[in-house]
């Protein structure tokens, strides 16, 4: 079936169904085996004239030009379409993410508190936007940028105890 596309590509090459001749035996040689498929497709452009040569160059440099299917037409727009729904979600909630990232930034300037270098990338690695609402709204009381992004300083430590010894008793009052 497949050397009589190439035939039928020959005989109407001049007639108006002769690229869609040639196409069908293209899509038909990428069924073949992978190691007769380069052959069959010599085949076929051997029996093709010059103008039909040209018309397959400019189809494969131009990706609106390939021949598909409805059905994979259709498929790629649903996936195109959802690729670019969900480049749009990224982005948007990309900037958000920024803008609460200045926003936080500038209230912490604003109160006259300056975030170390350490604690701008920290700010501007956050993407989560429950955490940036939070130090937020910590920042607006906060004493130090540590205390608005809920960094605790570890306060100082009580002397670990001696096993075996009993407390000190705490003088009575009588």
């Amino acid at each position: 079936m497949i050397h009589s596309a190439s035939v039928d590509a020959a005989i109407w090459i001049y007639g108006p169904g002769a690229r869609a001749v040639v196409e069908r035996a293209f899509e038909l040689t990428e069924r073949l085996p992978r190691a007769l498929r380069r052959a069959q497709q010599r085949a076929i452009l051997s029996v093709l004239s010059e103008r039909m040569l040209e018309l397959l160059r400019e189809a494969s440099m131009n990706p609106d030009k390939i021949p598909e299917t409805p059905a994979a037409r259709k498929l790629r727009l649903f996936l195109e379409a959802q690729g670019r729904k969900k480049g749009r979600a990224e982005g948007e909630a990309k900037g958000r993410a920024e803008g609460r990232q200045d926003a936080l930034l500038t209230l912490l300037r604003a109160r006259g508190l300056s975030p170390s270098q350490d604690d701008e990338a920290r700010i501007r690695a956050c993407a989560d936007a429950t955490k940036l609402d939070r130090w937020i709204a910590q920042a607006a009381t906060a004493t130090t940028v540590r205390e608005a992004l809920g960094i605790r300083t570890p306060a100082a430590r009580a002397r670990p105890r001696t096993p075996g010894r009993p407390r000190p008793a705490s003088p009575s009052r009588s």
